[in-house]
């Protein structure tokens, strides 16, 4: 779910910050005209929650901010009291929280130890704004020093070697804080005070804190998503999140984004899906990726052998289908049990029986059981996989099957039609007789076809791994799976799917939801077919060159993303600025004046 930066009032236990709260408007001491300048920020920041009066209704807009009072609030700036970033908080505890007791704090725990994990304070900073100096007052150089590592400039400011500030008093800011001084600077969230003077040494006000505050969360606008990372396209730069709604949205990210495996830094070749994530966006786009768990969701499936109690719970011995060794699973504490369709406990299971253990952040937080032999009646197939491991994919009425993959037997018994057959025969739409599993696998399926024939017009072809065509008959558009031993005849001549365009007529048999065969007595012909190695490639001016077996001059071809379709032998798509030099290609062109245009170019594939 997305969560918009929700800020909460500070510690009751910090009396100077906050004792309570009052609207805008509110603050009898802001009546001053010499507080103009911070009025609308002060009750802004009041308005959020960031800062509150007192009992008394006033703001007290020149008392000092102690040091642990400004890193609490910049926290809470990054996100520290946002209900998406609930288990970064969790983990940042459980990271720091023996650290933190050297300081001997009665507040601000969360804070801290959410600065800490988010990089932006060290334990030498403990030591520097914490450490027996808490309640002392933050002097203006601290603060800008504190602000940069909050907004996550640091890196930036150390980058910076030749700084030139205007402020008269420019001998007095420390040497040490002299990068961090120019960054708030240039990101205008401190300025000048009278005279142009940044007084390094002065005490940071609640009113200045206040409008400092403003500047950070106007020019960051930070935003928190929780949910699960299900994609990475680094072509596009885009990571695909589903919220805790099941909703999946596209962020966009860029060369500066940071990615972090539970707090610590990594690649992005190295971050995996299926993973719970923290996003932090800045004006819309991403700025971190935090995976708040290094292991993956998973479902497995096996034969049970048993279990024990542990040092870590719970554990379950499994031998996961495909295996012959005994795997152990550690469980969650609020372990969801069933077996047969109704509530039980690990007790109720006997070895041999079929397991399938759902884990979230590597622990088994469900386990459905049943007995090692299963039979599934009724249902229809929605699709075969035969990538890595072969897997059937089934709808049924029974919410229990509904959707359900499940592995397939090296040696599994197929009928089709009473007949004998093999899993490559099964399509989409065939109606499933009976399913029987054993251990979770299936071991035998018998299916049923319908077999009819059409008369229509192409309207769309994919042409992919998992090829695709919609036919319009009668005028309703139909969407069919195309096999790989789809039977294709062309003008009475053997055919292939590249030769069919957008409104050829075709006449098609089908099995269920796939086309076993297209006959087509007028589907457009290429006029020319030129094949060879390409000799050159020019985007700007949309052509390539060919060279053909045999000959000496290369064919100047012309193509374009708009009018041109390319795909691989193995049938991936695409696109022309994908053709290199040295590729064996195979184009379809129409022929016009001499000129060669291509309507398809084929990248040959080893």
């Amino acid at each position: 779910m997305k969560k918009i930066i929700s800020i909460i009032a500070a510690s009751a236990a910090a009396a100077s910050m906050s004792v309570s709260s009052f609207a805008a408007g509110m603050f009898s001491d802001l009546d001053d005209t010499k507080y103009d300048w911070a009025r609308d920020n002060i009750e802004k920041m009041a308005d959020m929650g960031y800062i509150t009066g007192y009992e008394d209704g006033t703001f007290k807009p020149d008392q000092n901010i102690t040091k642990l009072e400004c890193i609490a609030l910049f926290a809470r700036a990054m996100g520290s009291s946002d209900e998406a970033n609930a288990e970064i908080l969790r983990q940042a505890h459980d990271t720091y929280d023996d650290l933190l007791k050297d300081y001997r704090l009665t507040w601000g725990q969360d804070e801290l130890v959410y600065m800490l994990y988010k990089g932006a304070l060290s334990k030498s900073d403990l030591d520097t704004y914490i450490k027996d100096v808490k309640d002392q007052p933050m002097q203006r150089y601290e603060a800008a020093i504190i602000i940069t590592k909050a907004m996550g400039g640091e890196e930036e400011a150390m980058d910076e070697v030749a700084i030139d500030l205007e402020y008269v008093d420019v001998n007095d800011i420390p040497r040490n804080a002299m990068q961090y001084v120019n960054y708030v600077t240039k990101e205008g969230i401190m300025t000048g005070m009278d005279g142009n003077k940044f007084e390094p040494l002065s005490p940071v006000l609640r009113s200045q804190m206040a409008t400092m505050l403003a500047r950070v969360v106007d020019a960051t606008e930070y935003e928190y998503i929780e949910g699960k990372l299900t994609e990475i396209d680094t072509d596009s730069k885009l990571i695909s999140v589903r919220d805790t709604d099941g909703t999946v949205t596209d962020y966009e990210y860029t060369d500066s984004t940071q990615f972090k495996v539970q707090g610590i830094a990594t690649q992005l070749d190295d971050m995996i899906t299926n993973v719970n994530v923290n996003v932090t966006l800045s004006n819309g786009v991403v700025v971190l990726v935090d995976a708040t768990s290094s292991e993956p969701d998973e479902t497995v499936t096996g034969r049970y052998q048993g279990y024990q109690l542990s040092g870590s719970g719970t554990e379950i011995r499994m031998i996961p289908n495909g295996s012959t060794s005994t795997k152990r699973y550690t469980c969650a504490e609020d372990l969801s049990v069933t077996y047969e369709g109704s509530p039980a406990t690990l007790r109720s299971f006997s070895t041999g029986d079929v397991i399938t253990l759902e884990l979230e952040n590597g622990l088994v937080v469900n386990v459905i059981g049943q007995e090692k032999t299963q039979v599934i009646e009724g249902g229809k197939v929605v699709s075969v996989n035969i990538d890595d491991t072969l897997t059937l994919t089934i709808s049924h009425t029974n919410k229990e099957y509904d959707g359900m993959t499940y592995p397939v037997s090296d040696d599994v018994t197929v009928r089709k039609n009473g007949k004998s057959s093999s899993m490559s025969a099964l399509y989409p739409g065939d109606s499933i007789n009976e399913i029987e599993l054993e251990y979770g696998e299936i071991v035998s399926i018998s299916a049923t076809s319908s077999t009819r024939s059409y008369q229509g017009v192409i309207q769309s072809l994919s042409i992919s791994q998992e090829p695709s065509m919609v036919v319009r008959v009668n005028g309703e558009d139909m969407e069919f799976v195309i096999p790989n031993d789809v039977s294709i005849t062309i003008n009475g001549e053997e055919g292939s799917l590249y030769d069919f365009r957008v409104g050829d007529s075709v006449s098609i048999t089908t099995e269920s939801g796939a086309i076993t065969k297209i006959v087509s007595s007028g589907a457009a012909a290429s006029e020319g077919r030129i094949a060879g190695t390409v000799t050159s490639v020019n985007t700007s001016f949309g052509f390539i060159k060919v060279l053909t077996e045999g000959s000496d001059v290369a064919e100047t071809i012309f193509c374009s993303n708009s009018a041109t379709t390319v795909v691989t032998s193995k049938g991936v798509s695409r696109t022309v600025s994908n053709i290199k030099v040295g590729d064996v290609v195979d184009t379809r062109c129409t022929i016009s004046n001499g000129a060669y245009s291509a309507k398809l170019i084929i990248i040959e594939e080893e």
